[in-house]
């Protein structure tokens, strides 16, 4: 059972044990001046008539499993008591938090959530730090987390598409204009876990982000560009020109979806040429020590085909290899770096290709392989196979709506059904009979 006790810091027992009287209670409750009421000094407590009368005392367990006692004082004896009650209720509906963890800062915390993340991506965490250093931090770092309320998320939410926000950028360079994207993962994902992380420690009963209003994302598949199959082939034969191999890259992107880092990690070993299988075991991923091979995505190794016409020029690459080597491979034999070729191969190519000024991204061939075969016919949980999302889900949510309206199919389909199966009990009656 949870306790609050209400101690008087002013009144004691003398040293007989005897308690105060009622009427001494009573001459102290109505008078202005404590030290004009009519109290024998046997009965004054070292402090009396000096801060707040009533004390509440209760006792929290800490991070450490110790036991601690906090206290409050009032004036007056029915403040007290209504904080009792109030107290006593939310230690029972585990709505309590410690005042004091609740003066931690902001930046105490978010450096415990980062250390918490042990099971994400080094990518992953390196952009956790960087969204927390350059965008957040410099709001709310120093601010105690228990100050920190909904209304004013608000207001710093407002400026984030604008502009106008505090940020730590390198000399001369001003906050840009946050997309929507970014400002869900800024806010929601980042600063939102670190309150969580907040909830969680017993600084706040409750998270101020749970009512804030970001820019709205429902429509970032806008963002997407698919391209047509005429189109990857003019960007690939634009980048051939330079070398055949960054448009091998390119159609490779396009008709396989897979993701570029996990293309440029792909070993000779992961190639069964017999059967246009590819086994994406790993990815390239940009942590705080630099480009590290890591698992993809999902966490999980996934097999995906290729199509027959790549097969020549994939086998050209792996012939006379061992299995280390990677298939898409700098001049030198080593790795190539997904900035490096962005810049050298991926922009020239755009450029020349007359399409600098489309917005396409490298991810964007991924997408194009995914409207390429959604209107082959390809089902959901094929494409999610393919591209190695952690779910159907995933799959449909960025994707549903290339998928074919397919109402009047399915209503056609249902009056078939209902055909033959008269026409299938038709021919039973005329049997019996």
């Amino acid at each position: 059972m949870a306790h609050v006790f209400i101690t008087d810091r002013w009144l004691k027992n003398d040293d007989k044990g005897n308690p105060p009287t009622a009427a001494m209670r009573r001459s102290l409750a109505n008078s202005r001046d404590p030290m004009k009421a009519k109290v024998p000094e046997k009965h004054r407590t070292t402090v009396y008539g000096r801060f707040g009368r009533w004390r509440c005392r209760w006792y929290v367990t800490d991070q450490t499993g110790r036991r601690k006692e906090r206290s409050r004082t009032f004036a007056r004896l029915a403040d007290a008591e209504s904080f009792q009650a109030a107290m006593e209720d939310d230690i029972r509906r585990g709505r309590y938090h410690d005042p004091r963890l609740g003066r931690r800062t902001f930046a105490q915390l978010a450096a415990e959530w980062v250390a918490s993340k042990v099971n994400v991506k080094a990518s992953t965490l390196k952009r956790y730090r960087r969204e927390l250093r350059v965008y957040v931090l410099p709001k709310w770092g120093g601010m105690a987390v228990c100050d920190i309320t909904t209304r004013d998320i608000q207001k710093w939410v407002s400026l984030l598409p604008k502009g106008g926000y505090p940020a730590e950028l390198p000399s001369g360079r001003k906050p840009r204009a946050l997309k929507p994207r970014t400002i869900r993962s800024v806010v929601r994902i980042v600063m939102g876990g670190v309150l969580d992380h907040a909830v969680d420690e017993g600084c706040i009963t409750a998270n101020p982000m749970g009512k804030v209003v970001t820019p709205r994302t429902a429509d970032e598949d806008d963002d997407m560009v698919f391209l047509t199959i005429p189109e990857v082939e003019k960007l690939a034969d634009a980048a051939g020109e330079r070398n055949p191999l960054d448009a091998l890259i390119i159609r490779w992107q396009a008709y396989t979806g897979m993701r570029i880092g996990e293309t440029f990690a792909l070993q000779v070993r992961d190639l069964d040429l017999q059967r246009h299988r590819a086994r994406v075991r790993h990815t390239w991923t940009d942590g705080e020590d630099g480009l590290t091979l890591g698992t993809p995505k999902s966490g999980k190794a996934r097999t995906i085909v290729f199509p027959q016409f790549l097969l020549e020029e994939v086998k050209a690459l792996c012939h006379g290899m061992d299995g280390e080597r990677f298939v898409f491979r700098a001049p030198r034999g080593g790795a190539l770096s997904m900035n490096n070729w962005r810049s050298r191969s991926w922009t020239p190519a755009l450029r020349h290709a007359g399409m600098e000024n489309d917005g396409v991204r490298i991810h964007d061939l991924r997408h194009t392989y995914a409207s390429i075969v959604i209107a082959a016919g390809c089902d959901v949980k094929t494409l999610q196979s393919q591209l190695g999302h952690a779910s159907a889900t995933i799959t449909l949510d960025t994707y549903a709506r290339l998928w074919p309206e397919r109402l009047d199919e399915i209503a056609d389909a249902v009056g078939r059904a209902r055909s033959t199966g008269l026409a299938a009990d038709r021919r039973g009656d005329a049997v019996i009979g």
